[in-house]
Parts: structure tokens; C-alpha cells; sequence
């Protein structure tokens, strides 16, 4: 606690009244002093100057005779007892009010000082009551800014582990979702991959095909050559080699694939085929074969089957139409067609 100084203007103040006491006595020796001096007109005025009064000279003379003397005299003596009777209670009364002033500052100070004291007392108690106390609970628990640090932390680690588990979480559905997605882009793949090789195959097998039944559509002129060679050794006439009638054997090598007969699948009989394409006959026939990889093969194979040789050697017959269709996956692979008309 601050403590205030009171003793200063305590002694500023009866350095003041001693100084004035001073001043008062040595001005009145002053004028007892001057009064000797002055003439008897000057020492009159200097009087009603000091004191205002109505004093009338009596006598015009500078010179004072001695009882005047004597009365001025006594007169100049009585004031300067009246001025140091007047000092000297002033002073006594400068004097009551500094000793009064000092007792008051000195029990004004006591009292400061014990209250300073008190004061001083009570903060350091307090001061060892709070360490006391802070040095008990700091062994048992944490200071409020360290609890404070201890709780962010945790709310820290706890955020922190929420958020590793949401984005573990996360990961964790995008890879499966990836992983799902990867899967089925490997099942896409392989299907294309298995839809590729079979188009590839289908192409391959396309393009076997068309090749076979490009070199197989020559048959028709080689198998039309061996027939005619053996009706020519018979002395008959030579058939004719018929474009209608080659679209009609067309179309039952096809059918032959399904159903290796004379009827067709549709459970009508073969010569329909003439029907739907607007051939014109009278008499007809069919040889059909299976197997046989050439024109040569084929014709030994008909010319050996006493029903087949018949129908090559009809002189009734003038025309012949001549196919042969070719499927690798089909149980024979070549199937053969003659029809004949008149």
C-alpha cells in the first residue's frame, strides 16, 4: 500500500509563522529606533500614517521639551509593548495550532503506517495461503490453463480420431467401390475380349466360308462337265447348265444342313423349291450328297448309286442346275444338290 508524507507542509508551515515573528519584532526595533530620529512633525505624521489618528500639534517649535518627550516616549514604548504582547500571542497560537497539526499528522502517520502494516500482514497471508494452496493442488491436480491445454488436446486427439476414422471410412468405400468397379470393368473386358475372339472367329469362319463357297460355286461347272462326259459316253444329249435351276439347287444345299432329305424343312417336297422361283417342268429329279470334298468324289459317289445314275442318264431331262454348300461346323461340311428338268 502507497504511504503519503504529511511532515512537509508541517514544517513549511512553522518555518512561515517563525519567519513572520521574526519579521514582526525586528520592524517594531525598527521604528523605535526611527522614531528618535524623526522631528517632532515627522514623528506626528508617522504616527497618524501607522495608527489614523486626529492628532493636532500643539506647539509650532522643532523642539520637544521633556515631558513631550517623555509622552512620546511612554506613547512609543506602550505600542511596542502592544506589538510584543500581539507577537507573543501569535506566536503562542502559531504555535498550539503546529503542535495540534503535528499530533494530527503523527497519529494520522501512526495510523497509516499500522494500517500500511495490517495491510502488509494480510497480503502477505494471503500471499502464503495462495501459494500454500497452490503448492497443495499442484501436486493433486492441474492449473486451470493446464486443464485448459490438457481438455484441447484431448478434444484435439478426439477430433483428430474422428476425423482418421471418417477418412479411413472414406477410403476404405472408395476402394471397394473401385475395386467393384474394376471388377466389372475385367468382366466388360473379358466379354468384349470373348465377344472379340468370337466376332474374330465368326469373321474367320465368314471368310472361310466365302472363300470355300467361292471355290465350290466353280463346282457347278466341273460336276456339269462329268455329267455331260457320261451321257456323252451313253450317246445321249448334253444337259444344259440352267441359272434358274442352280438358284433352286442353292437353296436345298442350304436346307440340307438341317435336314438331309428329299423334303424339305418346311415338310414339303423338294420340287417346291421350282414353284417359289417360277420354274417350269414336266419332269423333274434331285440327287443330293453329303461328305464328298470335290466335283470328281461327288460324281463317283452318284454315278455308283443306281438312283443317282438314273437321273444322270434321263434322256428326258435337257437341263441341270448344280450347288454345293459349305459349313465347317455342319456334320459333313459339303453338301451336294443336282435338280433336273426337262
Amino acid at each position: 500500500m502507497k504511504k503519503h508524507n504529511v511532515n512537509s507542509p508541517v514544517i513549511l508551515a512553522l518555518l512561515s509563522l517563525i519567519l513572520f515573528a521574526g519579521f514582526e519584532y525586528a520592524y517594531l526595533e525598527w521604528e523605535q529606533e526611527e522614531s528618535a530620529r524623526l522631528s517632532h512633525t515627522q514623528y506626528i505624521e508617522s504616527l497618524e500614517n501607522n495608527f489614523g489618528g486626529a492628532y493636532t500639534e500643539g506647539v509650532s517649535s522643532n523642539t520637544l521639551t521633556e515631558e513631550e518627550q517623555a509622552e512620546l516616549e511612554a506613547a512609543a514604548q506602550a505600542r511596542m509593548d502592544a506589538g510584543k504582547d500581539e507577537m507573543a500571542a501569535r506566536a503562542v497560537t502559531a504555535r498550539a495550532e503546529a503542535d495540534a497539526l503535528s499530533e494530527k499528522t503523527e497519529d494520522t502517520d501512526d495510523a497509516t503506517q499500522t494500517e500500511s502494516n495490517d495491510d502488509d500482514i494480510q497480503d502477505d497471508a494471503e500471499d502464503t495461503e495462495i501459494n500454500n494452496s497452490e503448492n497443495a493442488t499442484d501436486e493433486d491436480k492441474p492449473t486451470e490453463d493446464e486443464t485448459e491445454v490438457a481438455t484441447d488436446e484431448e478434444t484435439a486427439d478426439e477430433e483428430a480420431e474422428r476425423i482418421a476414422a471418417e477418412e479411413e471410412a472414406r477410403a476404405q468405400a472408395e476402394a471397394e467401390k473401385a475395386a467393384a468397379e474394376a471388377a466389372k470393368a475385367q468382366e466388360e473386358a473379358e466379354r468384349a475380349a470373348a465377344e472379340a475372339a468370337q466376332a474374330q472367329a465368326e469373321a474367320e469362319k465368314a471368310a472361310a466360308q466365302a472363300e470355300m463357297q467361292a471355290s465350290v460355286s466353280e463346282y457347278a461347272t466341273e460336276v456339269a462337265d462329268i455329267v455331260n462326259q457320261y451321257r456323252a459316253d451313253a450317246g445321249l444329249p448334253p444337259l444344259t447348265l440352267s441359272p434358274s435351276l442352280c438358284e433352286a439347287a442353292d437353296i436345298r444345299a442350304a436346307e440340307l444342313l438341317t435336314s438331309f432329305s428329299h423334303t424339305r424343312p418346311s415338310g414339303q417336297t423338294c420340287f417346291s423349291a421350282f414353284d417359289s422361283l417360277g420354274i417350269p417342268y414336266g419332269y423333274a429329279g434331285e440327287n443330293i450328297a453329303a461328305g464328298q470334298t470335290s466335283p470328281t468324289e461327288v460324281m463317283n459317289s452318284w454315278i455308283n448309286s443306281p438312283g443317282h445314275k438314273k437321273n444322270i442318264m434321263n434322256p428326258n431331262f435337257t437341263k441341270i442346275g448344280i450347288a454345293c454348300c459349305y459349313d465347317a461346323s455342319a456334320p459333313y461340311s459339303y453338301y451336294w444338290v443336282q435338280m433336273f428338268t426337262d
